[in-house]
């Protein structure tokens, strides 16, 4: 992996396995959280392949980033809509990511927060097919009882109400980093992607350019109505692998 860009004025490099690490550490701030989206998209700006699904269009080196990426968070946030088409369950590391996490002193393992209003989900998705694994945490609307929201509850899954008709995202932002799970990684989907904009809360957009074109009708990695006014991000950093992926990062401010 070479850095050709970076906002802090480090000159074009090959990088290191803990330099690629300590650059993708999320810089916590103030207000106690640091927010990155991470998506792949296609040079063509699709982001999943005729399959429907991200993982037709990562490349190695996208898959590697993709794990640093998990293995530095407190909590990876996704929609429900991506957790279905995409196999979501609890989060699960290989040995190397757990090192991460033990050398950097965050939990054994991330957090699973999956944003539903619907709550249309398997509660199995809170097991890691019998592998050690983090917990699972649920955020749906109030407008759900006890009835509905119990199968989730006896499957060991955490589920916060907030909202009725939507999920407030900024009261469950808030409430994350709160609790000391400030590092959130959100790996989609679209619709959530455009929700958290809107609101303000993306800290940082990682984008993983895929070198490849595949046509169709794919979305693209933020879905919904005109975000206005629309905000504005900066580069951060530009790195390229050797499989000629590009990985762009982008600062809000």
């Amino acid at each position: 992996m070479r850095l050709l860009y970076d906002e802090s004025g480090r000159p074009p490099k090959a990088l290191t396995g803990p330099e690629l690490e300590q650059l993708y550490a999320h810089p916590v701030g103030p207000q106690g959280r640091w927010l990155r989206t991470n998506f792949v998209t296609t040079l063509d700006g699709s982001i999943y392949g005729p399959d429907g699904r991200s993982g037709s269009i990562n490349t190695e080196s996208d898959h590697h980033l993709f794990a640093l990426q998990r293995a530095l968070a407190d909590v990876i946030l996704v929609g429900a809509g991506t957790a279905r088409v995409e196999g979501y369950r609890a989060a699960d590391l290989a040995p190397w990511q757990r090192e991460v996490r033990q050398r950097r002193g965050l939990a054994e393992f991330p957090t699973l927060v999956i944003v539903t209003a619907t709550l249309d989900l398997d509660p199995m998705i809170g097991r890691a097919d019998g592998a050690p694994s983090g917990p699972v945490i649920i955020a749906t609307i109030d407008d759900h009882d006890a009835a509905r929201i119990s199968p989730f509850r006896e499957a060991g899954i955490e589920v916060w109400q907030l909202g009725r008709g939507t999920v407030r995202l900024v009261e469950l932002v808030d409430r994350l980093a709160g609790q000391g799970s400030g590092r959130i990684l959100c790996e989609g989907g679209p619709r959530l992607h455009h929700g958290l904009i809107a609101a303000g809360l993306v800290d940082e957009l990682a984008i993983t350019l895929a070198p490849t074109v595949v046509g169709g009708e794919g979305p693209r990695t933020v879905h919904g109505d005109w975000i206005t006014p629309a905000p504005g991000y900066r580069p951060d950093k530009v790195l390229l692998a050797d499989d000629q992926t590009l990985f762009l990062s982008y600062v809000a401010g």
